[in-house]
């Protein structure tokens, strides 16, 4: 029987399955070396990247839920990586930014994480690896103009 959807060949299933293999493996250098989780690894780079940001910001640029990002930030507030202050504009929300032991942590798991990078971008070519990134970004954009689809709830799930 001949089936017009193989997951082999079916874009995100392959993109879901190389992005958790990538995640996976990448995430022994933090976890295992430096002892933080994905959520703080992401909370980390954000912040080091954009500075001081509000926790839905973060949520935002990481694609982690505000529960996901609360606890990340729990975590790291207790073993002194980020600092919390008051917002001004939004009395509820609070401004996040790293510590200097943060900043410190960032410093040392940076070089290996890029060289790592290195290491799985090594068989394309740098015209390949523009490519590769030029693609995902316009796969990015043609999903952001697309129709959202209603979620499926579990009755409907085939």
């Amino acid at each position: 029987m001949h089936h017009a959807l193989s997951l082999t060949r079916f874009l995100p299933y392959r993109c879901n399955a190389l992005a958790r293999k990538i995640s996976v493996s990448l995430s022994r250098i933090y976890t295992e070396r430096f002892g933080i989780t994905v959520a703080e690894w992401r909370v980390l780079v954000t912040l080091a990247e954009y500075g001081e940001l509000q926790a839905k910001r973060v949520s935002e640029l990481t694609n982690m839920d505000k529960v996901q990002v609360s606890r990340a930030v729990a975590a790291m507030q207790g073993r002194g990586l980020l600092q919390r202050r008051p917002c001004e504009r939004d009395s509820r929300a609070a401004l996040l930014c790293l510590s200097a032991d943060g900043a410190e942590l960032y410093r040392r798991i940076e070089p290996e994480v890029l060289a790592w990078e290195q290491s799985l971008l090594a068989p394309l070519a740098p015209a390949e690896r523009d490519t590769l990134f030029a693609l995902i970004d316009k796969l990015e954009l043609q999903l952001a103009a697309m129709p959202e689809t209603p979620a499926l709830d579990n009755r409907d799930a085939p």
